[in-house]
C-alpha cells in the first residue's frame, strides 16, 4: 500500500472531523498534560485529568457507533491516543512516585509491538483493526494502577501491580493471536488471487 493510498483511507471525506475523533485528539493532547501535573504532584489535578482521559476513552467510541462516525482514523487515533497518555503517566509515576520500571518497560513495551503490528497490518489490509476488548480491559486496569500510585495506597500497589502484569499478558496474546490470525488470512487471500 502506497502512502498516498493510506492517507486516503484514514482521512476519509466527511469521517475527519467528528465527535468521536475530537475526544481522541483531546486524549491525546491530555496525556502531556498529565505528564505535567502528576510529576507536578499536582495529584487532585491528575484524578481528575486521569478521569476526564478514561471518560473520553469511552465515549468516542460510543459517539463513533451511535452516530454512523466508525472512521479508519478514530480506528488509529483511539489507540494512539490510549498509549501514548498511558506512557506518560507511567513514566511520571517512575520518575515520582515509585512505580517500578519493570512495569514501566512491560506497558511501553507491549504497545510499542502493538503499535507496529497494527503498522504492518494497515500496510497488507483493506482496513484498519480496531481495538478489542481484553486491550480496553488492560487499559482499565492500568489506570487504576496509576491512581493507586498516585495517591499511595501501598496495601493495593503490589495486588493491581500483579493484576497489571496479567492484563499485559493475556492482551499480548490476545493481539498476538489475531495479529497472525490476519496475517496469514491475507497471505492466503493474496495467495488465491
Amino acid at each position: 500500500m502506497t502512502a498516498k493510498t493510506l492517507s486516503q483511507k484514514l482521512f476519509e471525506k466527511g469521517k475527519v472531523f467528528t465527535v468521536s475523533n475530537g475526544l481522541s485528539t483531546l486524549r491525546l493532547f491530555g496525556g502531556f498534560y498529565l505528564y505535567t501535573v502528576t510529576i507536578n504532584h499536582q495529584v487532585w489535578l491528575a484524578i481528575i485529568v486521569t478521569l476526564i482521559l478514561t471518560v473520553t476513552d469511552f465515549l468516542d467510541g460510543y459517539f463513533a457507533r451511535r452516530f454512523n462516525q466508525v472512521s479508519e482514523l478514530g480506528k488509529v487515533l483511539d489507540p494512539l491516543a490510549d498509549k501514548i497518555a498511558i506512557a506518560l503517566g507511567m513514566i511520571a509515576l517512575y520518575q515520582g512516585y515509585g512505580l517500578p520500571f519493570w512495569i514501566v518497560a512491560l506497558i511501553i513495551g507491549r504497545d510499542i509491538v502493538i503499535v507496529l503490528g497494527s503498522l504492518l497490518l494497515m500496510s497488507r489490509l483493506p482496513y484498519v483493526t480496531p481495538s478489542a476488548m481484553p486491550g480496553k480491559i488492560a487499559v482499565t486496569i492500568i489506570a487504576l494502577l496509576f491512581l493507586v500510585f498516585l495517591l499511595g495506597i501501598k496495601p493495593l500497589q503490589l495486588p493491581l501491580l500483579i493484576l497489571t502484569l496479567l492484563g499485559i499478558l493475556v492482551s499480548s496474546g490476545f493481539y498476538a493471536y489475531r495479529f497472525f490470525k490476519k496475517l496469514s488470512t491475507n497471505h492466503t487471500e493474496s495467495d488465491a488471487l
